[in-house]
């Protein structure tokens, strides 16, 4: 009876081994052979590439798992917010190779897969991946990204040009119309967010202030950024009316001034950042100089 009851508890133990084995031998085997990052600053968007070995001789699908792919201004990671971008998919937008719920179908060897990663700060950020199958992960990594500070503008400048029209309002009124366009031109390495350019615009003779407007500005190195908002007008226009004005209100555009025969106008663009300052004018109409 005892070596009964013995023989069966080692067969019980027996099969409990081979499932055992079975299970975690022959199941899915699945590692992350390699991560690598391009680099990117902040603000700008890039993607964590992963190596996925498949060691079975069988096609497998796993999911993936990436934590600390975005962080917000606030420091905060946005969970599951690395969309993947599997190696067969031929549009990385589309909704159906970029869910975190749809598994990634791995052949036998190598296989590819993306994650899109992005910071709005600078800083170090630990990428944790995790690769999960059947029912348990199978492999987990961490690839650190390196965000740099951005490199601040020291080479701004500001420039200012002008177009002329003559308008007859009626037979006997007419208005010069002088359409400005702006530049903020970075001749430099470096970026940066948020550049005032504030205008002024004064009466050349009294030295009485007409109009003011501020507009915060993006940069980028090497780069001419117009002032205007809107394509194909200008960032601000001055009309000077010989007899009536024409009334017209040149929106979209929002700095607007309008004067009579014999006014004369110092446009003025300036800035002020943290590395430096520089301005531009323009005296309209030209012709005479600045008393």
């Amino acid at each position: 009876m005892k070596k009964n009851v013995l023989i069966t508890l080692s067969a019980a133990f027996l099969i409990l081994l081979l499932g055992i084995f079975w299970y975690y031998g022959t199941g899915t085997d699945v590692h992350i052979a390699e991560m690598n990052a391009s680099p990117i600053g902040v603000h700008e968007s890039g993607q964590l590439d992963i190596v996925l070995q498949n060691n079975g001789s069988m096609p497998v699908d796993v999911w993936i798992e990436a934590e600390n792919t975005y962080v917000g201004s606030d420091g905060v990671a946005h969970p599951n917010s690395g969309l993947l971008i599997p190696s067969d998919s031929e549009d990385p937008w589309d909704v159906n190779f970029v869910s975190h719920e749809t598994p990634i179908h791995l052949l036998p060897g190598n296989n590819s897969v993306s994650v899109w990663i992005g910071y709005v700060l600078p800083g170090e950020y630990p990428v944790k991946v995790k690769v999960l199958g059947d029912g348990r992960i199978l492999d987990e990594g961490t690839y650190l990204v390196e965000i740099p500070t951005p490199e601040i503008p020291e080479n701004l400048s500001l420039k200012l040009e002008y177009e002329i029209e003559s308008r007859k309002i009626e037979s006997r009124n007419t208005s010069d119309v002088y359409r400005i366009y702006g530049y903020l031109i970075n001749k430099g390495s470096g970026s940066a967010e948020d550049i005032p350019v504030n205008l002024t615009v004064t009466d050349e003779r009294t030295g009485e202030l007409v109009f003011a407007s501020s507009e915060l500005y993006d940069v980028g190195e090497y780069t001419k950024t117009p002032l205007w908002t809107w394509p194909d007008y200008p960032y601000a226009v001055v009309e000077i009316a010989h007899g009536n004005p024409s009334g017209e209100s040149y929106m979209p555009v929002k700095n607007v001034v309008v004067g009579k025969s014999g006014d004369r106008f110092l446009i003025n663009v300036s800035s002020t950042w943290q590395n430096g300052s520089t301005s531009a004018e323009l005296l309209l109409p030209p012709g005479e100089e600045r008393r």
